[in-house]
């Protein structure tokens, strides 16, 4: 395809990295003036925007390991493939060089050197006593572990080896001061050769000198050698007027060619398959070992370097930041009229056919048709050398240098597709049939709604994407009687459009539906699932099957190429994106075209980008991101230790909670128990043998004296009374009704003994809930001690009431029970002789107190002695509150 870059004008585009912005571009000579193309290589440009300390690079390198080294005038950074990680961030460093010793990476400046260890840098002097500097124009072009110092006049030279620890000297002599810095001395196993203005000298270390010392012999005595490289078992030597060939004390010319800007002496380096890349201070050659020069790119501001990494890719150290040019296989291309771009491609007779937006048509950058208010879909077919496009109302052909158009019935035409020797026609609703030979157009079908692709297998089957879904017609051949038949595939998806599909017209078919690609082989559709897993997330825009058996497929951010089995199975699939050259901004939902040496055509949004599929593949596509060495705690044994210490942890803490579950459980228990304790004690202590006594005894009497009804109505209630107290004997509470009528009933049985003496009231306020729960014989221990110790030693009638009624304490509802007598008072009983064990409020009280330990409002008991207006004991109030939600 040489012919297709006659008269494209040549110009370099960037591949940025998404938040970069493009540069100007470095530019190729004008080959003529009516230039309609531009042209380049894909590559990316790493600035200060990527995280560079400062624009003007030094040089790059690459460890063992395969992280990429930027030196420049402010510090350096590493390259992972990813990201740029800085050192020396904010200091003015001159990094002109790299070394590895003992696997640990060395930059190199002026007069000190930096120990990298992670993300740190260590430094340590190049020369101990201070007396040398690194010669920076030698510093990137020796063998590994050698560098040339210098003193502060740029003489007395030595060349030294990094050790660990230090330079050991190897040699030192007077021709290597003679060395001007725009020349770079050759070291290899067959001596030391040294360029100068007086000619080529080969330096032989003399052992019987001393340990530095050598003689020197001048091999020729051409002025304008520069650098030297070898490439297999050829020594090149570099000139100002081409390359040569050192054979023994001769020189020989390879190629003859003038370099304009060798200001800064001539950097190379070997490339694949033989080939040498060269470059002066502007622009970049690529030498193929047989005579004949390329230039690769040009107008560049000072290369002060280039290299070759492990994985093919060509880098460039320039004052305008760091260039990688990736594998130069993809070449992008871009019309001079900005407001234009390509959106069918084809290839016819060796010629590329292009059709624009604009409505311009292009056969090899040469305009051959301008139609305002014309465009051309993305959409190409070649039948018989004749290109057919789709155009604005009509189908035009392009066959050498005219253009005439098919004069179909204006239409709204989607796209044209090859069928054997017959062109197929999409429009809005139909698909039609046209014979060039016969100039016949026939409608196939208008069955099929808004086709918008379609491909014959070459099996006597036309492929056609609708609105939605597939169909697929047979019996389109150009005969009369031919009736086509239109069936529609339900193994597809129904509900998504098909923008693309290719065939390699032998019975291999590919679509695209999103991001999932289908296979057809010989009428049978299938999911080609062996590529789901790289083209997941990016949509397809544009197939092509190449006859040499290769898939390309071009997404939105990337491109897929792989090797197509007879089977239609996809196999060494390989991904292409913006970090590997693939820089395409959005290709078009179009055809692809094919040139006779397998170059790929693509169309795209800004620009329209070749390739070549099996170069593709033949590359050294090894992954380019460096996996950083795991730190420890990413090791297996660190992991191991995490889990058993996290284990231990989990098992503490079940145990932990186990244990304190278990103390729960012992607490409750305990509680249930003493309130069992509690409450039979209580039971024990109303069961008073006295008290029973003393009602049998008044019931006896009733009887006795003929008092039946008040017997009966008495042993009823002490019935009651009894078989309420034993019912009872487990609840730790109860309601106010039912409080109320218990100590009612006491009451009254009390007054068996007591007779008139003993008078009561109980009195329940009306907004008390007769449901809220009292602790069982709260009211009876109060009365109980009222009759007790306040009435019965008091003459004349005593009276105990009993009040209950709502009252609310530090924000909480309740309800105060009070119960109080107008007996003798406490301190009168205490010195009365009468016996008291306070059992019964010593119960109760530590019944509350067990009550409260589960409780946030606590009951609260309070006793007040009464007296009367001359402060004489006139009885005692107790008073409880008790909280709503209290929980026993």
């Amino acid at each position: 395809m040489n012919r297709c870059l006659t008269y494209f004008f040549a110009l370099l585009w960037l591949t940025m990295p998404p938040t970069a912005a493009r540069a100007a571009s470095p530019v190729l000579p004008d080959e003529g003036s009516g230039a309609t193309m531009e042209n380049g290589l894909s590559y990316r440009r790493f600035t200060t925007l990527d995280g560079l300390p400062q624009m003007q690079t030094e040089t790059v390198w690459q460890d063992s390991r395969g992280y990429i080294y930027i030196g420049t005038l402010s510090g350096f950074v590493r390259y992972d493939g990813l990201s740029l990680t800085p050192f020396l961030r904010g200091r003015r460093e001159n990094i002109v060089g790299f070394q590895e010793v003992e696997g640990q990476a060395r930059a190199m400046g002026f007069v000190r050197q930096w120990r990298i260890d992670g993300k740190k840098a260590a430094m340590m002097p190049l020369d101990p006593e201070g007396e040398l500097l690194l010669n920076n124009f030698n510093a990137a072009d020796l063998p590994p572990g050698y560098v040339l110092l210098e003193d502060r006049q740029e003489q007395n030279r030595v060349l030294c080896q990094v050790e660990a620890e230090g330079m050991k000297h190897v040699l030192a002599s007077k021709v290597l001061d003679e060395m001007m810095p725009d020349r770079k001395m050759y070291l290899d196993s067959t001596g030391i050769y040294v360029p100068t203005e007086q000619g080529l000298y080969l330096l032989e270390k003399d052992g019987e000198g001393q340990e530095t010392g050598c003689k020197s012999r001048r091999l020729t005595e051409k002025t304008d050698l520069f650098s030297l490289v070898r490439q297999a078992d050829r020594l090149y030597a570099l000139a100002a007027d081409g390359i040569y060939e050192v054979e023994g004390d001769s020189l020989k010319l390879c190629c003859a060619h003038r370099f304009e800007a060798p200001d800064y002496g001539l950097y190379a380096r070997t490339y694949r398959g033989g080939q040498l890349v060269i470059a002066d201070s502007h622009t970049i050659w690529l030498f193929d070992g047989c005579g004949t020069m390329r230039q690769l790119a040009t107008g560049f501001n000072l290369i002060k370097g280039i290299f070759v990494d492990k994985w093919d890719r060509l880098w460039a150290a320039t004052y305008q930041g760091a260039y990688c040019f990736f594998h130069c296989n993809f070449v992008n291309y871009r019309l001079t009229d900005r407001n234009d771009i390509v959106r069918a491609v084809s290839v016819s007779n060796g010629r590329l056919v292009t059709g624009t937006l604009n409505g311009n048509v292009f056969a090899d950058g040469k305009l051959l048709s301008s139609i305002e208010g014309n465009f051309y879909a993305p959409s190409a077919a070649t039948i018989d050398g004749k290109t057919y496009m789709a155009g604005n109302g009509d189908v035009a052909a392009v066959q050498g240098d005219s253009l005439l158009w098919l004069g179909l019935p204006h239409d709204q035409y989607r796209f044209v597709a090859p069928s054997g020797r017959r062109l197929i026609i999409g429009t809005r609703g139909s698909v039609l049939s046209y014979d060039p030979a016969t100039r016949k157009l026939t409608t196939l079908t208008d069955e099929i709604v808004r086709p918008w692709c379609a491909a014959d297998d070459g099996q006597g089957r036309l492929w056609v994407s609708g609105n939605p879904g597939l169909f697929c017609l047979t019996g389109t051949g150009s005969g009369e009687a031919d009736e086509t038949v239109v069936r529609k595939v339900k193994s597809t998806p129904g509900t998504q459009i098909i923008t693309t599909m290719a065939t390699d017209g032998k019975g291999r078919v590919c679509f695209a539906v999103g991001d999932s690609l289908f296979a057809i082989r010989n009428g049978e559709v299938r999911t080609m699932s062996e590529a789901l897993s790289v083209l997941a997330g990016h949509e397809i825009r544009s197939l092509h099957i190449s006859p040499k058996g290769y898939l390309a497929a071009a997404t939105m951010d990337g491109l897929l190429v792989a090797r197509l089995d007879d089977d239609c199975r996809a196999g060494d699939i390989h991904w292409f994106d913006a970090r590997s050259g693939f820089s395409m901004i959005e290709p078009l939902t179009s055809t692809m075209a094919e040139s006779d040496d397998g170059t790929l055509w693509l169309a795209g949004l800004e620009e329209m980008t070749s390739f070549r599929p099996e170069a593709l593949l033949c590359d050294n596509q090894q992954p380019t991101i460096v996996k950083a060495p795991r730190p420890w705690w990413q090791k297996w044994w660190a992991w191991l230790l995490a889990a058993s210490l996290i284990s231990l942890v989990i098992w503490r803490i079940a145990r932990w909670v186990e244990q304190r579950q278990a103390r729960r459980k012992m607490a409750l228990l305990e509680r249930e128990k003493m309130q069992k304790e509690l409450q039979l004690s209580t039971v024990r202590l109303k069961a008073i043998p006295h008290f029973h006594a003393n009602v049998l005894a008044s019931i006896e009497y009733f009887v006795m004296n003929n008092s039946a009804d008040e017997a009966t109505h008495y042993l009823k209630l002490y019935s009651d009374f009894t078989n309420q107290t034993l019912s009872d004997i487990d609840q730790p509470s109860r309601p106010v009704a039912e409080e109320v009528d218990y100590v009612r009933s006491y009451l009254e049985l009390e007054r068996l003994r007591y007779g008139e003496r003993l008078q009561y009231s109980i009195e329940v306020a009306p907004d008390v809930n007769k449901n809220t729960l009292l602790p069982t014989m709260l009211l009876h221990t109060y009365c109980q001690n009222a009759v007790k110790h306040g009435i019965a030693a008091k003459s004349g009638v005593g009276k105990v009431k009993v009040t209950i009624c709502r009252q609310q304490r530090d924000g909480a509802d309740g309800i105060l029970v009070s119960v109080s007598d107008d007996g003798i008072g406490r301190t009168e009983a205490a010195h009365s002789g009468g016996h008291s064990t306070k059992q019964g409020l010593k119960i109760l009280q530590q019944q509350i107190d067990l009550y409260n330990r589960t409780n946030r409002y606590k009951i609260a008991q309070h006793v007040t002695d009464l007296t009367d207006e001359e402060g004489r004991p006139a009885g005692t109030c107790f008073e409880t509150w008790i909280p709503l939600d209290y929980q026993y």
